[in-house]
């Protein structure tokens, strides 16, 4: 599914009829609580923190979505505030890896986590699925997902 598709997509449910609770299984390329798929993010993340691109810049270099600049700036906190995750989860996908120093600049260890990500998994999905697996975190979010056997 490209980053230019606009549509809907059909999520499937199951309700728990003993806990009450329903759990939802999501496509690959999305991501838990957000209406754009991990690509898409992913990209604007990258135009922002590798690219040096302002925010406006970023929305009319990505002209099919209709954001506002505060959409763009809520992914990018965000990601900022939730770089120590991310980073713990690299280092159990990564063990060895080199990670950012934890004392450094948060949008240079962003743009240095942002490098491992891309040269380190050969999609940004593989990423997001083998992150959320072994985290129970999706990589953007401040939420955490449970997920209930049924």
């Amino acid at each position: 599914m490209g980053a230019t598709f606009s549509g809907r997509i059909l999520i499937r449910r199951y309700y728990c009829k003993h806990c009450g609770k329903t759990i939802s299984y999501l496509p690959s390329f999305c991501l838990p609580y957000f209406q754009y798929t991990v690509e898409t993010i992913f990209t604007a993340l990258c135009h922002i923190l590798n690219s040096n691109y302002s925010l406006q810049s970023c929305l009319k270099l990505m002209k099919h979505l209709e954001w506002a600049p505060s959409h763009l700036q809520f992914y990018v906190r965000r990601f900022l505030n939730n770089l120590n995750r991310i980073k713990v989860g690299l280092r159990q996908l990564i063990p060895g890896g080199r990670l950012p120093p934890d004392n450094q600049d948060k949008r240079k260890g962003a743009k240095e986590v942002l490098s491992i990500v891309t040269t380190g998994f050969p999609q940004i999905q593989t990423f997001a699925t083998r992150f959320y697996t072994q985290c129970r975190y999706s990589f953007t979010p401040c939420v955490r997902i449970v997920v209930i056997d049924l």
